[in-house]
């Protein structure tokens, strides 16, 4: 009797649980699912940046880059190793090139050096990013 007492404890417990988490799972919308994935790849708003190419020698002193189904009426900030190396409107599906000479990090080789696009609501403000991409490029010797 303790045995099948058990087994029924048991066996509620187990699908008790199984019940819950199949709900949670559920029960979560697209946006948290967006929100995990601007997390994961520090990613947000609307948009698309291409480097042109993506590998570059020690020697390169400029990086290419187009857009695609970005704003074209806000300014878009471009930095380089942390360092903003440009600051304009664009138009998408042009290509511009931005200079990397003299910029610290711009060169390494034992990583992957990020360039980095944002644009904010307003042009003089810092707060209210409305995009944020980011694309890595290889250097090599």
């Amino acid at each position: 009797m303790k045995k099948l007492m058990l087994g029924v404890l048991l066996f509620v417990g187990v699908l008790s649980f199984t019940g819950c988490s199949v709900g949670a799972g559920n029960s979560t919308d697209t946006s948290s699912d967006t929100g995990i994935k601007v997390a994961k790849n520090q990613d947000a708003g609307e948009g698309e940046f291409t480097l042109i190419p993506t590998t570059i020698s020690v020697d390169d002193n400029e990086i290419e880059f187009m857009a695609e189904n970005v704003n074209e009426d806000k300014v878009t900030f471009v930095y380089v190793a942390n360092e903003k190396v440009f600051e304009q409107k664009i138009k998408n599906t042009e290509s511009y090139k931005i200079n990397i000479k003299g910029l610290k990090d711009a060169h390494r080789t034992d990583y992957k050096p990020k360039v980095q696009f944002v644009q904010f609501q307003e042009v003089d403000s810092d707060k209210d990013m409305t995009m944020f991409k980011q694309e890595r490029y290889r250097v090599e010797k």
